[in-house]
């Protein structure tokens, strides 16, 4: 072969080479690039911290720059049409979490961040990891039976067609416990904890349900009256 095309073909392998480095390595180099210089603040760190995320959880976390926004600042940030309790969103470049300040609502905030980061997550997952992610799901969603669940992927079924299987994902991972072997050690990927964000969901979730209780509580107390006052 002659020097001349030699050459050229070893400065193709070298271009192609380095092409398929870049590819396989395009997270780390993104996330790298929007990380060399971010700090995040205090109560970003605590989310993070509070929600049981590990290091790669953290780092999906923060690559997305999140923030913590009032009513008015959040409503222009966030065009959603997401319909579970999760106060945030995901733009697939950034993380927004509304501001809760009821004491009755801890934990809402930190759950909102990890259920956005796992949107994140599941972004990244290759074609063939999703179709496996999604069947372990689909499995535990079955187990779970949980009517009030059910109802919320309904929801999701009208309001973002398609996209039930990532609502699910992040749902599953931050609101159930006992998922099965092989998801629970999926989701270790982005927690070193993640009975931390389930037991802050469930509190929450305690409390909403008490709520209406009480509000059914209240109108079946007002129909017993009326039935009484029209006699």
């Amino acid at each position: 072969m002659p020097k001349k095309l030699l050459g050229s073909v070893l400065i193709l392998v070298v271009v192609f080479t380095a092409a398929g480095l870049v590819w396989t390595n395009r997270y780390n180099i993104y996330d790298w690039s929007r990380l060399r210089n971010y700090i995040a603040p205090a109560d970003v760190a605590a989310l993070a911290s509070n929600s049981g995320m590990d290091s790669y959880g953290r780092r999906l976390f923060y690559v997305n720059e999140p923030k913590i926004s009032d009513r008015t600042t959040f409503n222009t940030e966030c065009k959603s049409t997401e319909q579970t309790i999760v106060l945030g969103c995901y733009t697939g470049t950034n993380i927004y979490v509304f501001k809760v300040d009821d004491p009755k609502l801890s934990g809402v905030q930190e759950v909102t961040a990890a259920h956005e980061m796992l949107h994140a997550a599941y972004q990244r997952l290759s074609a063939k990891e999703k179709e496996h992610v999604n069947e372990l799901l689909q499995a535990a969603y079955k187990r779970i039976n949980d009517p009030r669940l059910t109802d919320v992927m309904a929801s999701y079924q009208k309001t973002e067609p398609g996209e039930q299987d990532n609502e699910l994902h992040s749902i599953l991972g931050t609101e159930y416990a006992n998922l099965g072997p092989e998801l629970e050690q999926y989701y270790q990927k982005y927690f070193t904890d993640r009975a931390k964000v389930v037991a802050l969901a469930n509190s929450y979730k305690k409390v909403f349900d008490d709520i209406t209780n009480q509000v059914q509580k209240y109108d079946a107390d007002l129909v017993l009256r009326k039935v009484e006052i029209t006699k």
